[in-house]
């Protein structure tokens, strides 16, 4: 093969990347190129062609590796969370009462699901409520304000709180590094589930709140009836 004078063709790098783009098979018909070229790398000097393309498959497969993992990890929270829930949902249709269905469900999420706390926050303005349930409730415009800043977005609200909105909620504060606030009813018409956790990363912004909205709407459904509605 004759040697050919580059510097009098009217090539640069623009027109060189796009004809390798073009032919993706170039360096299968000139293979021997492969291990001549080398390739400048910031910790090793230079390498071939071909440890450059290992080196990028390895650290491609490694990272396939770690999303396989995380996703296992998430199927696996996952399992535990529904197996919980099933468990549950029985015990909450056989509750008598506001306290027990309480219990039963801190019972599961604190001691099973390792939260550090649950509290249901009623809506006075739609229920019935015997003054031992008055701890439990908030006011229909601090239900209102609760939707319009946090729950009117999504539908729901998983990330951190301010010291005010915690302590409408929570009885520990200091232990509500992440927190989950859940509508009970449309437009939160029965009041909210707020579950806390000590981990800030536990609840944030973007999570999947389907199986703890599912729960929700069980729990809307039993309110009524357990405690009976006030007014329409």
């Amino acid at each position: 093969m004759s040697r050919v004078n580059l510097d009098q063709l009217p090539l640069d790098d623009e027109l060189v990347a796009e004809y390798l783009q073009q032919n993706p098979d170039f360096f299968t018909r000139f293979a021997y190129l492969v291990e001549q070229l080398k390739i400048p790398h910031q910790q090793r000097g230079s390498v071939s062609l071909v440890e450059l393309s290992l080196e990028r498959m390895r650290d491609k497969i490694a990272l396939l590796e770690t999303e396989i993992s995380d996703l296992l990890a998430v199927a696996s929270h996952n399992e535990r969370i529904f197996r919980v829930y099933v468990d549950l949902l029985p015990q909450l249709l056989r509750c008598t009462d506001f306290i027990s269905l309480q219990d039963k469900l801190c019972q599961a999420m604190v001691e099973q699901l390792g939260l550090s706390q649950l509290s249901l926050r009623l809506n006075k303005a739609h229920l019935s409520l015997t003054q031992e349930l008055e701890p439990f409730s908030l006011s229909a415009e601090q239900l209102e304000n609760f939707w319009i800043t946090r729950l009117s977005h999504e539908g729901h609200y998983f990330g951190r709180l301010s010291k005010g909105e915690l302590g409408l909620l929570f009885a520990r504060q200091e232990q509500a590094q992440s927190v989950a606030i859940m509508p009970l009813g449309e437009r939160a018409r029965f009041g909210v589930l707020a579950a806390a956790s000590r981990e800030a990363d536990h609840y944030v912004a973007g999570m999947d709140g389907l199986l703890l909205g599912q729960l929700c709407e069980v729990i809307a459904t039993l309110l009524p009836t357990l405690v009976g509605c006030d007014a329409q």
